[in-house]
């Protein structure tokens, strides 16, 4: 049975991305030993197969024991996700990782490429029963869910809260009327402005959940499955909805979406100005998307999936 190494992204968007290069280093079965920090351990829960996790909290992927007992091993194939010195000193008879490259690529094909492959790794999560049973306690199978994901690890990478609040507005006004809002966070950071949102649509009468915290990862994956839209900045949770197939419009600003976009066949991007333009002035990027803008590109979204 092949043992493969999986060395989790830190970074919880790249860490979807890079799940389609885990399932394919799996793709004939065998054992998986996944190195990941807590929060993006929750991605791979459910992954099938035999799994064993270890969890690498702040500092301690680096800890002389962690370390010490995967240097003292050797696998079939080593899926490297954080690269560096430390990945290098392990031992595999085959190595995946992420490398520099002269063209521009998003990572589902520069995944793809480190295995030798000429198709994308497109990111794939698997969902278990506590996660859809939490999702279930949050919204019932059968409500519309419009999804917003204001979040995201700097200022600079967040659309206005205001705004996001005033697209809401619109879509529960129009095309979405009679369905639910959840705002959704993936860190405590994500808290206060999901918590603004659900206020400002809390005075003009549209109910709003506040999920800003306390979902897992996977949780927030099952619901996002079933979300009838979702829109946020690049962030963790949109990787999520696009991986799990929801109609997922995110706003890109001072990171390139040719790169990172989230990956799904219902996946829409859009920006401002060009990422060019946008590297000179990255506080400002944002701000460039316009409310119409993003009204305009989900009702086409909505409409491509079918929704009058």
């Amino acid at each position: 049975m092949a043992s493969v190494l999986f060395l989790a992204p830190a970074d919880l968007g790249e860490a979807v991305l890079a799940s389609g290069a885990l399932a394919y280093a799996l793709r004939q079965g065998g054992r998986a030993t996944i190195v990941a920090n807590r929060q993006a351990a929750a991605l791979y829960r459910a992954q099938p197969g035999a799994v064993e996790s270890r969890l690498a909290g702040p500092g301690a992927l680096e800890s002389a024991a962690l370390w010490a007992s995967l240097v003292a091993r050797r696998f079939d194939v080593l899926v490297d996700g954080r690269g560096g010195a430390l990945g290098a000193m392990l031992s595999a008879s085959q190595r995946a990782a992420l490398k520099p490259g002269a063209l521009i690529r998003h990572r589902a094909e520069a995944w793809a490429s480190a295995f030798g492959l000429d198709h994308p790794l497109a990111p794939q999560l698997w969902l278990d029963a506590s996660a859809r049973a939490a999702a279930l306690e949050i919204a019932p199978a059968s409500a519309a869910l419009l999804v917003l994901a204001p979040g995201g690890v700097s200022e600079q990478k967040r659309w206005p809260a205001d705004r996001f609040a005033a697209v809401a507005r619109r879509l529960c006004d129009g095309p979405l009327a009679g369905a639910r809002v959840m705002v959704l966070g993936a860190a405590a950071r994500d808290a206060e402005v999901a918590r603004s949102i659900v206020s400002s649509l809390d005075a003009d009468a549209i109910a709003a959940l506040d999920l800003g915290r306390g979902l897992d990862l996977l949780a927030a994956a099952a619901l996002l499955e079933r979300a009838t839209l979702c829109i946020g900045n690049d962030n963790a949770l949109a990787h999520i909805a696009a991986a799990v197939g929801a109609a997922t419009l995110t706003l890109f600003g001072p990171t390139d979406e040719r790169v990172r976009a989230p990956y799904g066949w219902r996946a829409r991007t859009l920006r401002g100005r060009s990422f060019e333009a946008a590297a000179l002035d990255a506080g400002t990027a944002m701000v460039d998307i316009s409310i119409d803008a993003v009204e305009a590109a989900a009702l086409d979204l909505l409409r491509a999936g079918g929704l009058r």
